[in-house]
């Protein structure tokens, strides 16, 4: 119960330096007042190298054959409201 929020409150998650609206310019002038270098876009790696690479798993396969691979079958846009939930009988 540590990580439940009091009645009344909500959970805000985007604000701050990390906030979506000015990533890239946070970000940046956070670099700039460390002077830590930017990052070498040639060092990132996809999340399939990565996974690969440090937990030796292929991430999209399917984890009970482990040949199928998982592929996306439609998008959902965020913008679509969500429906009440639903009461149960």
């Amino acid at each position: 119960m540590q990580h439940m929020l009091p009645g009344g409150f909500k959970r805000i998650r985007h604000y701050g330096l990390l906030g979506p609206a000015h990533k890239a310019a946070n970000l940046a002038a956070a670099r700039t007042a460390l002077e830590a270098p930017a990052p070498d876009l040639v060092v990132v790696e996809t999340v399939e190298a990565f996974m690969r690479r440090v937990a030796d798993i292929e991430w999209l396969n399917c984890p009970h054959c482990h040949e199928g691979r998982f592929h996306v079958a439609r998008a959902i846009p965020p913008h679509l409201p969500r429906a009440p939930p639903q009461e149960a009988s």
